[in-house]
């Protein structure tokens, strides 16, 4: 099963990010979920992009956790953002950022780019987009937006109600988290759109930190990352790129603090990780031949043959799993260890919002949490 996650960011700017869609590795048309998310990045909302940017490996480990018939979960994010100055008002103040992708790292990369500019928040707009943009599979289980901002829902010249109608006539489900009192979304019309989009409706304090809780399996957990690390071949023309960016997503994830490394370490042990667009390793599970046809290998192994390759790639797909079940193991600990302290918080975050109704439709569509 996989799951597309769609993020359109209005309070994000983003400063030289060039997007190549070649590198971002599209799966399948068998995804069962599609999930939109969609942020407000005008200039009052730098404290959401702190929330997105520290919310991500959390979001997308739970993801990962259910299962429906059987099969894992996958899924894929896109992103968007809407309200920033710098945004052509022709195009409604809404740029689409990243396209869906399973490649996380990308993901991060451009999330860790975005910058905060005083704008128009057209929320009719940026889900009219999104769903005229994107490519919505017909066959999916389940499509979800979530659109996260501060300002009237109703703003722009496309009517939020004439989008709202459009997303359900795709069995699209709409989400709405207002940044702000509950109160003050209600009179925004916040609550509206979730009703006519037949979603939820939450209000979360977006210039609050993540608290991430450190355990003491942390430690162990960032040191088999570096092994992990040390199992991947690139190969190809953006091979050593992509390589290089997963090492800073693992240093851009370690800012918000060790657990948060260890969060993002975590979802590297999956399956759902996987990186065949540019690492040997996971590219010969898929096609025996991609050992023959390689090019751009890092120095020590672009003097191998064909049979020296495999043997080499063939070790480092032992190496990997033995890490990542060790990982795992680690992770099963990590989460006993955190049961006492999620009973005594108070959830008020994007993540929070995006997890709790996530889950709940999910289980109405009958995934099943490991």
């Amino acid at each position: 099963m996989k799951i597309y996650l769609f993020l359109l960011l209005g309070i994000f700017s983003v400063n030289s990010v060039v997007i190549n869609t070649e590198t971002l590795d599209p799966k399948s048309s068998d995804t069962n979920v599609q999930i939109a998310l969609l942020l407000d990045t005008s200039g009052s909302m730098s404290g959401l992009i702190e929330q997105a940017k520290a919310q991500l490996w959390n979001i997308s480990n739970d993801i990962t956790n259910y299962d429906k018939n059987d099969k894992a979960t996958e899924f894929e994010i896109a992103l968007y953002e809407y309200g920033k100055d710098d945004i052509s008002a022709s195009e409604g103040y809404v740029r689409q950022l990243v396209p869906f992708t399973s490649d996380m790292d990308h993901l991060s990369e451009v999330l860790f780019s975005l910058k905060t500019n005083g704008g128009s928040e057209y929320c009719g707009t940026v889900i009219h987009k999104s769903l005229e943009e994107l490519k919505w599979n017909e066959k999916t289980d389940m499509k979800m937006i979530y659109i996260a901002g501060n300002e009237s829902f109703d703003q722009g010249k496309y009517p939020f109600q004439k989008s709202c109608k459009e997303a359900k006539s795709k069995e699209v489900i709409v989400n709405t988290i207002f940044c702000g009192p509950s109160d003050t979304g209600v009179s925004l019309q916040w609550n509206a759109g979730a009703i006519l989009g037949n979603g939820s409706y939450h209000s979360i304090n977006h210039n609050e930190a993540t608290v991430h809780i450190a355990t003491p399996q942390d430690v162990e957990i960032i040191r088999l990352n570096s092994l992990l690390n040390s199992t991947y071949i690139y190969y190809g023309k953006n091979g050593n790129d992509k390589f290089q960016n997963m090492q800073l997503q693992d240093s851009n994830a370690n800012t918000y603090g060790r657990a948060n490394y260890a969060k993002r370490s975590i979802y590297k042990s999956k399956s759902q990780y996987s990186n065949g667009h540019w690492d040997l390793v996971d590219a010969y599970k898929k096609d025996n031949n991609i050992i023959t046809e390689a090019k751009n290998l890092p120095k020590e192994y672009s003097q191998l043959n064909y049979k020296e390759l495999e043997k080499a790639v063939l070790a480092k797909q032992r190496e990997r799993a033995r890490i990542q079940e060790e990982i795992k193991c680690l992770s099963k600990e990590r989460e006993i260890y955190l049961i006492e302290y999620k009973k005594k918080s108070d959830p008020n975050g994007l993540g929070d919002s995006i997890l709790n109704s996530l889950s709940e439709q999910l289980r109405k569509k009958g995934f099943v949490k490991k």
